[in-house]
């Protein structure tokens, strides 16, 4: 599905012009690009607004920007390296807004143009205050494509489906049914939408196998699995749906083992990757999700997670907990879920990465070997402690925050930190820091270079989709 994501911050002050019934306006948006093989994402970092003085007036009354001011923007956009997502609104569409043929008279010189010029795909939308229509080409004029969806990215999500795209977004969820309760608190449009999203969780132990069945039972039906891990005996205090008889059997096994019996007969997709996150397949797999979950236990792979998530705008849970116990009497113990969205702190921001920790984890098995053996690092393989009341707290706090999300009951809190003995729920207040290096990447899609943290391995891993359908 080819979609424009827009930062909250960009967008409230975008919609000034293009859902404005005064005047007819242009924007010119200045995007990364998340490019796969089914699918163009646009991810808007900025834009400009053409003045009232560069816009020409036809003795039909159709607008068109003047060449001077197209090659200003075009020159600029050369210079940063972005992809352009031409934008115009038609007053008084109301519902119903799509392009003019004036409108579609002008891609025929511009388009081929600035195609060969940028070397990147090119966006047209056009808006009214209700609606909104889009398109775009890759190659050439003749391969114009839909843009089927635009989404505002905030503490709340909100989508705008196309006006060709609109019936296809009319279907309705086949788990409405079951959900009735749900349904009673979220509303049919609510639980639609929860139904609709792609989530990749990574890290499928004890928090994670909780995510997993807590989003299930919501009504997520499409899935990303990640864990390279096996079930052991150790873990069965605390992963939901292992049991003894699954010991040497993969987490991501059990999860989607899990999945498809909770979804039963209802239409279902799971990517199985059993597999470290570092493979490149894997991070291909989670840019191009609608959430991340990240539930894992070093901060080597919350960098990744973290620097991934800003670069593509996409959504990220990262939950965590701790036990400290001395005697084998608890002394602290608690965990924290927080939010990373563009216009939000990150995990940088809220110093909850260890670097030097980091570091480690992303070296290589020879060079962490040298660390241990001079006693830079310590306890990097020592068990933590762990209880499954506390492991599935924190779950359901990460799920309820992207329920709030995805249905819009209330914002989504950025940062909630709980206190495992006060039996105590927090919510953190933190700045975002304007010299952020993660921070600065947002957006900037396949240019971050996600993929310099692949890996290759000399043990062949296993990687599966299973889709259950009715």
């Amino acid at each position: 599905m080819n979609k424009i994501v827009i930062p909250k911050s960009i967008w409230e002050r975008a919609k000034v012009y293009l859902q404005n019934d005064n005047c007819e306006s242009f924007l010119f948006f200045f995007c990364g690009i998340n490019k796969t093989l089914k699918s163009v994402t646009f991810l808007v970092r900025d834009f400009i607004r053409v003045q009232e003085k560069d816009i020409a007036v036809s003795d039909d009354y159709s607008t068109q920007v003047e060449l001077n001011a197209l090659l200003d923007i075009t020159n600029r956009a050369h210079q940063e390296n972005v992809a352009i997502v031409e934008a115009h609104n038609h007053p008084f569409s109301r519902e119903h807004v799509t392009f003019s043929y004036t409108d579609h008279e002008g891609y025929k010189e511009f388009v081929p143009y600035i195609l060969d010029y940028l070397k990147k795909p090119y966006g047209a939308t056009v808006w009214s205050s209700e609606s909104a229509d889009g398109m775009m080409w890759t190659q050439s004029f003749t391969g114009c494509e839909e843009i089927h969806q635009i989404r505002i990215l905030g503490k709340n999500i909100t989508n705008y489906s196309t006006s060709s795209n609109r019936e296809a977004s009319k279907a309705k969820s086949n788990s409405l049914n079951r959900a009735h309760r749900q349904v009673l608190a979220l509303g049919e449009s609510g639980q639609e939408q929860i139904g609709r999203k792609s989530v990749a969780l990574i890290g499928l132990g004890g928090i994670g196998s909780h995510v997993a069945q807590q989003l299930t039972y919501l009504g997520v039906r499409d899935f990303v699995l990640v864990d390279f891990d096996i079930i052991q005996t150790e873990n069965l205090n605390r992963i939901v749906g292992a049991y003894p008889r699954d010991i040497g059997k993969s987490k991501v096994e059990i999860a989607a083992r899990m999945i498809k019996s909770i979804a039963g007969n209802e239409k279902s997709r799971v990517v199985r990757l059993e597999k470290n996150l570092r493979h490149e397949d894997v991070l291909n797999h989670i840019k191009s999700c609608d959430v991340i979950f990240g539930c894992v236990d070093n901060d080597g792979a919350r960098l990744i997670l973290n620097e991934l998530a800003l670069a593509y705008m996409v959504p990220y849970f990262d939950s965590a907990f701790g036990i400290h116990a001395e005697n084998r009497v608890i002394e602290e113990a608690g965990g924290r879920v927080i939010l990373v969205l563009p216009d939000e702190p990150c995990l940088l921001c809220c110093k909850d990465i260890d670097i030097s920790e980091a570091s480690y984890f992303l070296a290589s098995r020879k060079e962490q070997a040298f660390r241990e053996e001079r006693g830079y690092v310590s306890g990097a393989h020592v068990p933590s402690p762990s209880i499954i009341s506390l492991d599935g707290i924190i779950a359901s706090i990460a799920v309820t925050e992207f329920t709030a999300l995805i249905t819009g009951f209330r914002e989504a809190l950025q940062y909630s930190s709980y206190d495992f003995l006060k039996q105590q729920l927090n919510k953190r207040i933190v700045k975002k820091n304007t010299n952020c290096i993660h921070c600065n990447l947002a957006g900037f899609g396949d240019d971050s270079d996600i993929m310099r943290y692949a890996i290759q391995s000399n043990v062949e891993n296993k990687i599966a989709v299973n889709s259950f359908a009715e």
